[in-house]
């Protein structure tokens, strides 16, 4: 059986090319919606295995459409498609219960290895989502051993992509006491910029479990 994906973009170049590139894989099968009602619509009616969805579109934007359908197709993967690398959006897609954010930029040579990966239970993000004020350099094992056991639990959770509101609901903890940690985490290792916690975190415990 092919997995069936609905591809949501009010750009119809944008559209046929995704479409081609998932087709000459020979493994999925794609319609198409040209705005967020349209892409409703079809979730509804087909409960596709994936939903690639523009944040922005007429009607309804992905972020909308995913809030509204989340929950009545419940198998579906969501995958946020945008030009915004932006952290609060990335934040709200997940907390949402998105599985990928996606940028168009990236989408010829990710989309298949994003949507194995989400079809495999994982999350995924955009390789150059931006990481600007990383200092791998400065986060080596000597400020780690600084984190407590807390803020180690932390930077685990945050590497398996979960939200701060996600953290705070495993901890049974407030979501502004997960707020602080991440903080203080940022201090003690010198990370800065807006996805620098979550690019370190990916890395390190890929390079623990290698």
């Amino acid at each position: 059986m092919k997995t069936r994906v609905v591809i949501a973009d009010d750009h119809p170049i944008f559209r046929v090319g995704l479409r081609h590139i998932l087709e000459q894989e020979n493994k999925y099968e794609c319609l198409e919606a040209e705005d967020g009602g349209e892409a409703q619509t079809l979730i509804m009616k087909h409960a596709p295995h994936i939903a690639l969805l523009d944040i922005k579109m007429p009607v309804a934007g992905g972020l909308e459409v995913l809030q509204k359908t989340i929950t009545r197709s419940p198998d579906t993967r969501f995958v946020m498609l945008t030009m915004y690398d932006d952290s609060k959006l990335i934040e709200r897609a997940f907390d949402l219960g998105g599985h990928a954010y996606l940028l168009k930029e990236n989408a010829e040579s990710e989309l298949t290895h994003c949507l194995s990966r989400v079809l495999s239970g994982h999350r995924y993000l955009s390789n150059s989502i931006s990481h600007s004020g990383i200092n791998t350099l400065s986060a080596t094992n000597e400020n780690i051993t600084q984190l407590t056991p807390a803020e180690l639990r932390i930077i685990k959770f945050v590497s398996e992509f979960k939200t701060s509101r996600e953290i705070a609901n495993e901890l049974n903890i407030s979501v502004r006491t997960v707020q602080n940690h991440r903080h203080h985490i940022n201090e003690k290792l010198q990370l800065n910029g807006s996805n620098a916690l979550l690019h370190f975190s990916v890395k390190y415990f890929s390079d623990q479990s290698g």
